[in-house]
């Protein structure tokens, strides 16, 4: 056993991964369980997280498969209390640290709950659910589910519910875990959202797809009611609806509604941006603002709304450049590099400083990969473009080279 002084500056993580509190929690000895015992009876802020680290690693199974180890600081991000419990089976040491970095992503918190119940004829408040949590206030992807369940995920990690209670998660590396819940109905909401420089997606129960953009999250119920399948969105997020006649797909927005039975489109409904959007790919959406008549529109046509002066507008458009995010591609023709940075500086939360008419006379074409980080992106533009780049304490500095 390591000197107390030591276990004082431990956090749950750290206690995860001590050799000597695992073999105690898989298998107390007397020597062990008085050492570990007395400590806990010591101090009562090293008990709480204790408690917490041998609940978890009760808690894992071995038949899940395990994800990445990099993910393990994402997962850990803001933990708070305990994971879902499981039967403990025997493993190796090396095993059971691997798992810990699943059981970890699910933590029931205390207080903070999105459990929302309403009557037939009630109104929904989405936007008083989404307010309590900001994109801006978090680095890694948060699932806020209503039983007081809450997950840090890893990026582009795909979530799957199903009809009857359970969910997957799934890491971009293909490594997968399922949970089973019993309480999913139509009168609980959860919140999937996506910070800056990040990517999720979600498949609901119904087969329909969602994939969220960063900076953006969408308001669900865990299980959609029998006559609608309805969501609401602040940000931006490509859907891919399941057909269903009797079941109309409805997105809400600030601004707008978008009614499907099935197709494939974009949203862009960003709170600080005056405009609002729909890019159909498939099928046929009907489009509502306000009090305005619903417009219909077709596949390659863009619907718009002007906030500030309430001006609805539909254009003909290639509908692969306000898609392609979803793939983690940035799509440009012909575009100023000055617009370019304003877009990374959205995607990544990041801030440049750069003199905007130099850049606006530079123009890129082409294909940028957004699936790295920002620095992977200014080395391709400064690549073949004449600009420079350098950090400048939490500022991005662009240059023209001479």
């Amino acid at each position: 056993m390591k000197n107390l002084n030591i276990y004082k500056e431990y956090e749950i993580e750290q206690w995860l991964e001590d050799a000597d509190f695992i073999s105690w929690v898989k298998k107390p000895t007397n020597e062990a369980g008085a050492f570990f015992t007395d400590l806990m009876a010591k101090d009562a802020q090293i008990a709480q997280k204790m408690t917490v680290a041998a609940q978890i690693l009760r808690g894992i199974s071995t038949n899940e498969p395990t994800l990445s180890d990099e993910s393990v600081n994402q997962i850990w991000e803001n933990v708070k209390l305990k994971t879902i419990q499981k039967q403990a089976k025997r493993f190796n040491l090396n095993y059971w640290n691997r798992a810990v970095s699943i059981a970890a992503s699910v933590i029931l918190v205390i207080g903070f709950s999105f459990y929302f119940f309403f009557g037939i004829n009630r109104n929904i408040n989405y936007k008083s659910i989404a307010a309590k949590v900001s994109v801006d206030s978090i680095s890694g992807i948060k699932l806020l589910l209503s039983d007081k369940t809450h997950m840090v995920l890893s990026n582009r990690t795909e979530v799957v519910l199903g009809n009857n209670g359970e969910m997957t998660l799934y890491s971009s590396n293909g490594d997968s875990i399922t949970f089973n819940h019993d309480e999913f109905s139509e009168k609980q909401f959860g919140q999937l959202i996506v910070p800056k420089g990040k990517r999720a997606s979600m498949i609901f129960a119904d087969g329909s797809r969602i994939t969220v953009r960063a900076g953006s999250k969408v308001v669900f119920p865990t299980m959609f009611a029998q006559n609608r399948r309805e969501i609401y969105l602040q940000g931006e997020a490509f859907l891919e609806v399941s057909k269903n006649k009797k079941r109309p797909f409805i997105v809400k927005t600030e601004m707008i509604n978008v009614q499907v039975l099935g197709t494939s489109f974009d949203v862009c409904a960003y709170p600080k941006q005056k405009d609002q959007s729909v890019v159909l790919v498939t099928g046929s959406v009907k489009v509502q603002a306000g009090s305005n008549n619903e417009t219909k529109i077709i596949p390659n046509q863009r619907y718009s709304f002007d906030k500030t002066k309430r001006i609805r507008s539909v254009d003909e458009v290639d509908v692969f450049p306000y898609i392609s995010w979803k793939d983690g591609i940035l799509s440009l023709n012909s575009e100023n590099l000055s617009s370019v940075l304003d877009k990374l500086s959205s995607y990544y939360g990041v801030q440049f400083d750069y003199d905007r008419n130099a850049l606006s006379e530079i123009r890129l074409t082409g294909k940028l990969d957004l699936n790295n980080d920002v620095d992977n992106a200014l080395k391709v533009i400064s690549s073949i473009s004449k600009t420079k780049y350098r950090y400048i304490k939490k500022t991005i500095k662009i240059d023209v080279k001479p």
